[in-house]
Order: structure tokens, then sequence, then C-alpha cells
């Protein structure tokens, strides 16, 4: 790993303990023992098998975007899309993309630069979400703070900027090959070849929806389907503990809460994630510190759990050497 990111990664680390050390000083914790003693066990088996289901879905679009230039099968690429994720979420520098063009060159013999077009697209269609999120805010009736403007403005640019890199590739990509080369001239002149080549190739990967309508409206609607199982899955916790509470504001707060993830994250999104809870349901919506508290820190553990054996099982039938390079720095390699 290069010393940047190795420093990335302990300020990261100090500042979500920071934020988690805040955060326990701020909930009353004798309240949360209280919650999570009535737990429904059936309602959390519910809701982790919600929580990898969306995730299946989500692979189930890549497959399709991939399947343009390369067939491989649902599984494998299910299996690539987990161990991407836990990547990203222990080490969160958005290297989880790279590593699924890895595992397909290690395992089906194409090159990261034909793959990886199709994971950044893939990636691009979780930020529709936003749109979603706008959509909701007039049936919910809430008075959205301005806290809350800023996230949704920020997360807009974040889509606008994304989509708008994709589609001008697909329209321009001469054009934006040319212009991301110029951006490309500060690299050493030992890698300038490589790189520009890379990004030639890439480019051409991304004109992948042209003329083909049917699978761009199919990748559009399981995004849809993901989202709502996001949700799905975040209100069946809501019920393991109890709370009455709004299937659409669950579904709006979630969906929020998850694209934030697109914004710079401490590790493990340590802290965090508990303190969004806070920000969105708890100052926003109403909730109490308690039952937010306790519904976020136990979907932590929860999602933790679930992302470390799913992903930890996806690395020993992927590949496992995976990590010793991304720690060595040497994951990029076309």
């Amino acid at each position: 790993m290069s010393k940047r990111n190795l420093i990335f990664l302990i300020l990261g680390s100090i500042i979500g303990l920071c934020l988690i050390l805040l955060w326990l000083n701020f909930i009353p914790i004798a309240e949360i023992k209280v919650y999570f003693a009535q737990l429904s066990p059936l309602y959390v088996i519910l809701a982790a098998v919600t929580y990898l289901a969306a995730y299946f879905v989500r692979s189930v679009r890549w497959n399709i975007i991939l399947s343009q230039n390369i067939r491989i099968s649902i599984l494998d690429t299910w299996l690539y899309a987990m161990a991407g994720n836990l990547i990203n979420y222990i080490i969160p520098i958005h290297i989880g993309e790279v590593s699924r063009a890895w595992f397909i060159k290690r395992n089906h013999g194409h090159s990261m630069a034909s793959t990886l077009p199709s994971a950044f697209i893939d990636k691009v269609f979780d930020t529709l979400a936003i749109i979603v999120v706008l959509i909701l805010i007039p049936f919910l009736g809430i008075n959205v703070s301005l806290g809350l403007w800023v996230l949704l403005a920020l997360l807009a640019m974040v889509f606008v900027l994304s989509a708008g890199i994709l589609f001008l590739a697909a329209l321009q990509p001469q054009k934006f090959a040319t212009w991301l080369c110029v951006l490309l001239k500060i690299i050493p002149g030992r890698f300038k070849d490589k790189v520009q080549a890379f990004v030639t190739s890439m480019i051409k990967g991304l004109n992948i929806f042209e003329h083909q309508p049917g699978r761009l409206l199919l990748a559009t609607l399981l995004t849809a389907l993901g989202i709502l199982l996001d949700g799905s899955y975040f209100y069946l916790i809501f019920v393991a503990f109890g709370i009455e509470f709004s299937f659409l504001l669950v579904l709006f707060g979630y969906t929020l809460i998850n694209l934030s993830y697109a914004l710079p994250q401490p590790p493990a999104q340590l802290g965090s994630n508990e303190w969004m809870m806070i920000i969105v349901f708890s100052l926003g919506f109403s909730l109490t510190k308690s039952s937010a508290s306790a519904i976020m820190a136990f979907a932590h553990i929860l999602t933790a759990v679930l992302m470390g054996v799913v992903g930890g099982v996806a690395f020993a039938i992927s590949g496992f050497e995976m990590l010793r390079m991304i720690f060595k720095g040497e994951i990029i390699d076309g």
C-alpha cells in the first residue's frame, strides 16, 4: 500500500474512533440495552437475508453490464462484488472496483482495462438513488433541515459528475480520452504510455449501452429493486426492535445514509454511520436518540458480520493474494 493511502487509513481510523467516543458520550447507553433485550431473532434473520439479496440483485446488474463483452456466471460476479465490497468497507479508498477487474483477470483471463468500465458503470447506477431520495421528499411531509439540504446537494453533485463522465465518454469518446490524457500529463514519463493506453481502453468500454435500451432499462429496474431491498432490510431492523416507523421514511433515510458512502469515510464507516443515523433519523425525523442509536449500532454489527463472512468466503474462492497486492500497492496492473 502506498504511503499516502496508509496515512489516509491511519487518520481515518483515528477520526472514526473519535466519532465513536463522542457518540458514546452523547447517547443513553442504559436505554439502548433495553432495546437490545427485546430484539426479535426472526426479523433479524429476515433482515440479514434481505441485506444479502440487495447485493445479489446488484451483482446481477453488474453481470448484465459485463455481459456485452465478457460472459461469466452470476455466482462469480456476486463473489467478486462481495469481495470488492469488503475491501471498500475495510479500506475506504474505493479500490474494491479495481479488485473486481483483477478477479476477472485472474480467473477468466480478461484484461483489467476491458472490465474496469463495467465496475465503474455499476457504481454510477448506485448513485441513481439520489433521484429516489429527491422524489420521496414531497411525499414525506417533512421539513428538510439545512444540513440535509447540504448533504443532498453534495450527493447530487457526485451523481451529476459520475453520470456526466459516463455520458460524455459514450457520446464523445475520442474527445474525452484526449481530455483525460491531458489531465494525466503529471504522471511520470515511464508510466505515461501505459496509463494512456489503459485510459483509452477504458473509454472504449464505457459506451456499452449504445443501441441497447433494453439492457439500460433492465439495469435501471434492478437498481430500483436494490434500493427497495435496502430500505426493506433497514425497516426489518426497526421491526426487530419493535419500533413502529413509516416505511417511506426508513427508505428515504437509509438511502441517504447509503449515498453518504460516496463521500470520504473512516474504515468500516466507524462512527460516521452512528452520527448519520442521529442526524437523519433523530434530528431529522424526531426518532429518539436511544432508539436511533440502538438500531444503527445493531445494524452496523450485523452488516459487519455479514460482510466479513460472505466477503471472506468470496476471497477464499476468488483469490486471497488480492489482499497482499493491495497492501504492497501492486493492484493496478492491466
